[in-house]
């Protein structure tokens, strides 16, 4: 094997090791006989609480991660079974005795002739809460007296809300549209000098009043021993039944009664460990609020705080989902160049091929767009055609390469190629099966194909469309032992094969895209 080609799977390796000890979902690998733990990244060991050492050497089940042990058992003999093993939602429990849930996957695969199991898992825990916190919102809705309808439509505003402002905004609007209640707003603490409520929301017929209002929650003012200072510094509602009575509410009456307010109730919202604000609700007569009414605009208020967690950590997984989808694509990336310099390798070897393998990928992709293949397998076809003659760096150049036609004997070493190809790829975690591909491109449908005469449906489908894709081109392009037969001459040859060495659809497919596309052989 050449320097380069050594070179680049080492680097290849490095980054694959890289993105295990970087990833930030769980990973573990596993024996796959004995279920027994060979390695964990750092993210899993966080996420559960043990080190490493704690780990290794034992069962998943062993170190009491798993809630119920038969079931694990079980689950791990049906994975050896089928190679394949996914759950939605899994609770374990953290060493720290914490149940958190998960979506556990695990693959079983070859590494270097043994078999060995990943399992890849990631933290649903806050996704879970979330959905849990926006279904209570939902529930909250069948209530009654006048707060019944505010209180519906305003959990239903609670629920469709994609943004902060958009969420206590729509509950205000909701709140206001119901009589007797003229101004709905929600004022948030603020961390400034003079401790500010802001208005962060507001509606109703009467929310001038709110305009230019000047409201604390520091017990120093005469601003914060309103209804809203006090409920945001106690955590606990504040009712004012008859503003025109109340002591507390001196420093806004003149301005409240400009508006005809005459009570209201100051609900706390928290954030789980402090209340970062209050829902305000004004009526326009004395002693509007009951138990009834209280008891809903509390379950509000905790539902506005409840929507804002969510909103956050819809906002935060939106977050994670992009930045590992940079991930992603910065590994596809370094795959594309990766397989690219294991291409060079071979042409710089043999340069009557050179280009050979980017044409067969073009030829090959061009037939899987035709035929409507989703990208993800066009990606994994277009990389597989890159590699697949990389077995012919086994091969000595001076068969390669050689003016007059090849004996039998050379012709069965230059044929090796395609086991030397799989040999070379067969034991890098590609997530297509790029090794195969290479192993069977010489294989026909009928059984007369190498090296391992399978037939039909023995044959994997990206192999059947680099079969065809090399054909092409391989006959369309002259070799030092031949002058090329041309591409009209090379479409027949795939047509008189067709359903007999060729997979009909992908000749099909291939007729088409040449005859009627007008598809030009690419030059490179």
């Amino acid at each position: 094997m050449s320097p380069d080609l050594i070179s680049n799977l080492t680097a290849s390796e490095l980054r694959y090791r890289r993105l295990f000890e970087t990833a930030q979902d769980g990973i573990l690998i596993i024996d796959f006989l004995s279920g027994k733990i060979q390695d964990a990244n750092p993210f899993l060991l966080d996420l559960l609480g043990y080190s490493k050492d704690e780990v290794l050497g034992k069962a998943l089940w062993e170190i009491g991660a798993m809630i119920d042990k038969a079931p694990a058992i079980a689950a791990f003999s049906t994975l050896k079974e089928a190679g394949y093993l996914r759950y939605e939602d899994l609770p374990l429990k953290t060493k720290q005795g914490h149940i958190i849930n998960v979506e556990f996957v695990s693959n079983a695969y070859n590494v270097e002739g043994t078999r060995v199991i990943q399992c890849n898992i990631r933290d649903i825990t806050a996704r879970k809460q979330a959905e849990c916190d926006l279904l209570f919102v939902q529930n909250q809705s069948e209530k009654r007296n006048w707060a019944v309808l505010a209180y519906g439509q305003a959990a239903m505003a609670l629920f469709h809300a994609d943004t902060k402002n958009d969420l206590i905004q729509n509950v205000c609007n909701a709140i206001a549209e119901q009589a007797p209640y003229i101004v709905a707003w929600v004022g948030l603490a603020e961390h400034d000098v003079n401790k500010t409520v802001r208005v962060a929301g507001v509606a109703g017929s009467a929310k001038g009043y709110t305009v230019g209002i000047n409201v604390s929650w520091s017990l120093d003012t005469a601003f914060g021993r309103g209804p809203s200072g006090q409920c945001i510094r106690s955590g606990k509602t504040i009712i004012i039944s008859d503003t025109l009575t109340n002591a507390d509410f001196q420093t806004w009456i003149e301005h409240a009664n400009q508006y005809g307010i005459r009570c209201c109730i100051a609900a706390p919202i928290s954030d789980e460990s402090e209340t970062i604000g209050a829902l305000m609700v004004y009526a326009k007569i004395p002693n509007a609020f009951n138990e009834s009414e209280v008891h809903l605009f509390e379950n509000l208020a905790e539902e506005i705080g409840y929507g804002l967690r969510a909103i956050a950590h819809r906002q935060q997984l939106k977050d994670e989902i992009k930045e590992r989808e940079a991930i992603q694509s910065q590994l596809y990336d370094s795959l594309d160049s990766t397989i690219e310099a294991m291409s060079k390798t071979l042409e710089f070897r043999d340069p009557y091929t050179a280009g050979h393998q980017n044409r067969v990928a073009d030829i090959a992709t061009a037939i899987g767009v035709e035929m409507g293949l989703d990208e993800d397998k066009l990606r994994g076809i277009h990389l597989g055609c890159l590699v697949h003659d990389i077995g012919k760096v086994s091969i000595p150049s001076e068969l390669l390469t050689k003016p007059t036609h090849l004996t039998d004997l050379e012709l069965q070493m230059i044929r090796l190629h395609a086991e030397a190809s799989f040999e070379i790829l067969k034991n890098i975690p590609f997530t297509w099966p790029i090794a195969e591909m290479a192993h069977q491109h010489h294989e026909r449908l009928d059984g007369s194909g190498y090296p391992r005469g399978l037939k039909a449906d023995e044959i994997i489908f990206e192999a059947r469309i680099l079969a065809v894709a090399d054909t092409i081109d391989a006959m369309s392009s002259h070799r030092p032992y031949r002058a090329a037969i041309g591409l009209d001459a090379a479409l027949k040859v795939i047509e008189a094969g067709r359903g007999t060495l060729f997979d009909e659809s992908i000749v099909d497919a291939c007729l088409r895209l040449f005859k009627e596309q007008n598809y030009q052989l690419p030059i490179v």
